[in-house]
């Protein structure tokens, strides 16, 4: 005898057709989704006030604008290069009389705040509210400060001269004023004049394409404006950046997972944070080699000729199409990077790249010797710097030939290594893989110089490598057994007692070995989202190395060596795990993986 018993839709809390559908694809994609985007929309939200004056900030040292992002030289000084082109300064960029009108007008003392009005000429001695030492230089002058090169030391006798005449003589003297008039007549000759005049070349890093690509921003006269659009920008890119990874993948990797990993991956948030890019060079890189896994080489070529506004990363990455063949790609890159660049000629001239390339080989100098340059980057270069130098010398003092030659063998023995094994071991014919991904990594670790916010460029070579994820983000376990030791032979005086029975539905001992790239993918997620802002610090001394110093006074005392680190941005901990899944990419074709005959995708 059967009871049937009729369902009541409105005895569920949830209707069963939503219980249905949380079981689909199509619900974990919407679930997905919404993480992405809650994680997207958290960190730009962040980034927005994340420069803001600190709630028991006193009213003195309070901003009247509240945020000073906008007013650092991550963001500002791209500003002022597409200001200078909309204000028709294209010939003038790296001209720093010009760039100082522009900084001033873009960065009035009217938006800081008030101390830094009251007592920015003061001397620290005879300050009132503010502390000696204090740095209170206004905006314009900082972000000045910040860019390469130097005014003419005439500025500072042109100026006297302009000023003099109108001081106030304290005892009445009706000749003083006609005497300080003669004076600054003298003081400014024909020869002072001119060199005032003349260009002092300097300025952002940045060509002159960069210019023109942040001219619609430069369209807006307030930087601070500019620097809230360009944040949502960065972040628009990357979910762009994600839809190249699915593209990239056939789809293996989802879209909502891609652009998920890469809000969490290591230099998104600096780069929200600070309005920089590179979110924008992540989608050129991905995109480009996207089209050529597709067999699309000229398209992706001229993806990745967008590059000629960050060239140091163009030539890198130059290593993959060039290791792989794809010549096509090489010549449309090429071309595309070189009309580029010859489209600005109309505009700013000849002299201007001349003045771009004087620029970068400051800077370049300069970069190896300044310790905030050193301490942020994550390129190989910096690394023994960071270790060898001496940063209580003079920057003029602090390089040495042993750092210089064990930055550049660094860099050139992860450059050879990446060519020999992928010309011996690598398939040239594959789109993804581990010998692109190796290539993608190598390619990173040998770019010249960049920043701890352009980590993000080393996630082409995790969507190269996991692009079969069956494969690399394969995890394996195995059963533990405890075994007695045998007794030697000729001591035992009983029978082995055979093994005991399987019981299937018992506990188990097991093994556990995880999937070494995805491995290396938490960390670098956990390094970016927890433990930079806990910053742990440790420090390991070597007692046996430890030596008696001698005082002034004559007492002394025992010095033991110490190495002390942090997960802080002054270590490079993304490049070091980055360096380690590159060598366990080669160690992988060494071992043959390319040669497997698994199906990949070919272009």
């Amino acid at each position: 005898m059967g009871v049937s018993v009729e369902s009541d839709p409105g005895k569920y809390l949830l209707s069963p057709r939503v219980w249905a559908w949380l079981g689909t694809r199509q619900s974990l994609s919407v679930l997905l989704w919404l993480l992405a985007f809650g994680v997207g929309g958290y960190l730009t939200w962040h980034a927005f006030f994340f420069f803001d004056s600190l709630p028991n900030t006193s009213e003195e040292r309070r901003r009247a604008d509240g945020n000073s992002g906008h007013a650092q030289i991550d963001f500002g000084g791209q500003w002022v290069m597409g200001r200078m082109v909309v204000c028709g300064h294209a010939r003038e960029l790296y001209h720093r009389q010009r760039q100082w009108e522009i900084v001033r007008a873009g960065f009035p003392v009217e938006n800081e705040s008030p101390l830094n009005r009251a007592e920015s000429i003061v001397p620290g001695s005879l300050r009132s509210l503010a502390k000696p030492d204090d740095d209170l230089r206004h905006d314009a002058d900082r972000m000045m400060g910040w860019f390469m090169g130097s005014d003419p030391q005439e500025c500072r006798v042109v100026g006297g001269a302009v000023v003099g005449p109108l001081a106030v003589d304290p005892f009445g003297n009706p000749f003083f004023a006609a005497a300080l008039q003669n004076a600054s007549a003298k003081t400014l000759t024909p020869e002072v004049v001119e060199k005032v005049n003349s260009p002092a070349i300097g300025g952002p890093l940045y060509p002159p394409v960069h210019a023109f690509l942040y001219a619609p921003l430069g369209l807006i006269d307030r930087p601070q404006q500019a620097y809230l659009i360009f944040q949502v920008i960065a972040a628009a890119f990357v979910v762009v950046g994600g839809l190249g990874i699915k593209i990239l993948t056939r789809g293996r990797i989802w879209w909502s997972i891609a652009t998920l990993i890469l809000f969490l991956y290591p230099g998104t948030r600096g780069g929200l944070d600070l309005a920089q890019n590179p979110s924008i060079t992540l989608s050129i890189a991905i995109w480009g080699w996207a089209l050529a896994a597709r067999g699309y080489n000229v398209a992706g070529g001229v993806i990745w000729g967008l590059f000629a506004f960050k060239p140091v990363w163009g030539l890198a990455l130059f290593l993959v199409p060039v290791m792989t063949r794809r010549w096509r790609f090489c010549v449309a890159m090429v071309l595309t990077g070189v009309g580029l660049a010859a489209a600005t000629l109309p505009f700013v001239g000849l002299q201007t790249w001349f003045d771009w390339l004087a620029v970068g080989k400051e800077a370049s100098a300069l970069y190896n010797v300044n310790h905030n340059w050193i301490i942020l980057s994550r390129d190989l270069h910096g690394i023994p710097r960071r270790f060898l130098h001496d940063f209580t010398l003079p920057e003029a003092e602090r390089d040495t030939p042993l750092a210089n030659t064990l930055a550049w063998s660094l860099w050139g023995t992860v450059l050879v290594v990446t060519i020999g094994i992928f010309a011996r071991y690598g398939d040239r014919k594959r789109s993804t893989g581990v010998g692109i991904g190796f290539l993608f990594f190598g390619a990173f670790l040998t770019c010249y110089r960049f920043m701890y916010y352009d980590t993000l460029l080393s996630a082409v070579g995790f969507a190269a490598l996991l692009a079969e994820p069956t494969r690399f983000l394969r995890t394996r376990a195995f059963g533990l057994s405890l075994t007695s030791l045998t007794p030697p032979i000729g001591t035992a005086r009983e029978l082995n007692s055979p093994p005991p029975a399987t019981n299937l539905l018992g506990s188990k001992l097991m093994g556990y070995i995880n999937s070494f790239p995805l491995t290396v993918l938490v960390l670098l997620m956990l390094v970016e989202n927890s433990l930079s802002g806990m910053n742990l610090q440790a420090t390991l001394g070597f007692g046996y190395y430890a030596y008696v110093t001698t005082s002034v006074d004559g007492t002394t005392g025992l010095s033991t060596p110490r190495v002390v680190a942090d997960t802080s941005s002054s270590y490079p901990l993304e490049t070091y795990l980055v360096l380690t899944l590159w060598m366990w990419c080669g160690l992988q074709l060494i071992r043959g993986e390319e040669r497997r005959g698994v199906p990949v995708a070919i272009s």
